[in-house]
C-alpha cells in the first residue's frame, strides 16, 4: 500500500507544541500525523501545510516564516526518512533511497500580505501548493465560511497568474464558490481542490459541488479527500467513518471520473470521533474501499497515482 496524502496541519501542531515548552517531535508524537506511524501504512508522500491563522493577530508573514523554520528543522531531524521534495523527480529519488517525499504547501494566501514579493520568497523556500484563503477574507479572496459570492480581488487575480508562472499549484479549499469559478476561469493549468469533500452528500460549504468536481477533473486537476466528520455527514456530526469516505470517494468518482480524486486527511486539524484515528490506520479505508466494491485500480488511484499524476505534470 502506497499512501499520499495532500493536505495535514502537523507542523502547527508542532509550531504550538514549542510555544507551549512541551515540544513534540516530527519522528514520534502523539498526533495524528509522525515518521513511525506514516511508515506503518506505507506513506509514499506528505503534503506538510503551513496553516497560518490569521485570528491570532501576528504578522502573517513573520509568522509563516517561523513555521518553515519548524518544518525545515522537523525534516533535517528526520532526513534519514523523509526528505522535502520540490520536483516531481525527486518524489521517485526518495523512493529508490528508501524514504518518503515531504512537499511544502501553505494554507492561507493572506500570510503574503498581498505582496507578490512575500509568494516568490515562499517559492524560493520551497512552498509548491497554496491556498488563496483559510477562513478569513483577505487582500486576495473570500473564504466561503465568510460569503460565497464574493469572488477574487483584483490582487488575487495577480496573484494565481503569478503562481502559474513560479509553479505554485493553485488550492481551490476554502475558497468561496465565487472565488472557485474565478480561479477555473482564468487560469490554464489543472488546479486542486486539496482537503474538500462532496456537497451532494454533506451539504457544508466546504465542499464541492457536482459542478466544481466535474470542472477540476476536466481541467486534470484532483481533489482531496477529507477524513473531517463534519464535512462528511449531512447531520453536521462530527464522527468518521470509513464507511462515509467511502461513499463521498464513490459519488466523486462516479461525477468526475476515475482520476479526479486523492486524499487529503486534514489530520491534525481535526477532532471528533474519528474511525481512522491517525494516519497508521490506513487499512480501514482501503477496507471500506473493498467492501463497497471499488476496484483495485480505483483503490490505487485514490490511495496515490491520481496525485502523483497531478505532481508529475505541475511539480
Amino acid at each position: 500500500m502506497k499512501i499520499a496524502d495532500m493536505h495535514c496541519d502537523t507542523i502547527s501542531e508542532i509550531w504550538e507544541s514549542r510555544k507551549r515548552d512541551s515540544p513534540q517531535q516530527l519522528s514520534q508524537n502523539n498526533l495524528q500525523i509522525d515518521i513511525q506511524k506514516m511508515k506503518k501504512s506505507g506513506y509514499l508522500l506528505q503534503n506538510f501545510a503551513m496553516y497560518v491563522d490569521l485570528g491570532k493577530g501576528l504578522d502573517p508573514f513573520a509568522y509563516v516564516l517561523e513555521l518553515i523554520d519548524v518544518f525545515i528543522d522537523e525534516m533535517e531531524k528526520n532526513k534519514n526518512d523523509i526528505s522535502v521534495i520540490k520536483t516531481y523527480e525527486e518524489i521517485a529519488e526518495n523512493e529508490q533511497q528508501g524514504k518518503m517525499s515531504a512537499l511544502m504547501t501553505i494554507e492561507e494566501g493572506g500570510c503574503c500580505k498581498g505582496d507578490i514579493g512575500n509568494l516568490e520568497k515562499l517559492y524560493q523556500l520551497g512552498a509548491r501548493m497554496m491556498t488563496l484563503t483559510w477562513n478569513y477574507p483577505n487582500e486576495l479572496a473570500s473564504p466561503n465560511l465568510f460569503d460565497n459570492s464574493k469572488g477574487l480581488t483584483e490582487k488575487g487575480f495577480l496573484f494565481i497568474e503569478r503562481m502559474e508562472q513560479l509553479g505554485i499549484i493553485i488550492d481551490v479549499s476554502h475558497l468561496s464558490d465565487a472565488g472557485f469559478w474565478d480561479i477555473a476561469g482564468n487560469t490554464n493549468k489543472p488546479f486542486v481542490a486539496s482537503h474538500s469533500n462532496a456537497r451532494a452528500l454533506c451539504g457544508h460549504c466546504r465542499n464541492l459541488t457536482d459542478d466544481m468536481i466535474r470542472t477540476i477533473a476536466e481541467r486534470g486537476g484532483v481533489i482531496g479527500l477529507n477524513y473531517y466528520g463534519c464535512f462528511l455527514n449531512e447531520t453536521n456530526d462530527s464522527h468518521s467513518s470509513a464507511a462515509r469516505m467511502a461513499a463521498h470517494a464513490r459519488h466523486m468518482l462516479n461525477v468526475g471520473g476515475s482520476e479526479c480524486l486523492g486524499l487529503g486527511s486534514d489530520f491534525d486539524g481535526i477532532g471528533g470521533e474519528l474511525e481512522i484515528q491517525d494516519c497508521s490506520q490506513m487499512h480501514k479505508l482501503v477496507d471500506a474501499f473493498e467492501r463497497q466494491h471499488f476496484t483495485n485500480t480505483e483503490i490505487e488511484n485514490v490511495l496515490y497515482r491520481n496525485v502523483m499524476r497531478v505532481y508529475r505534470e505541475l511539480l
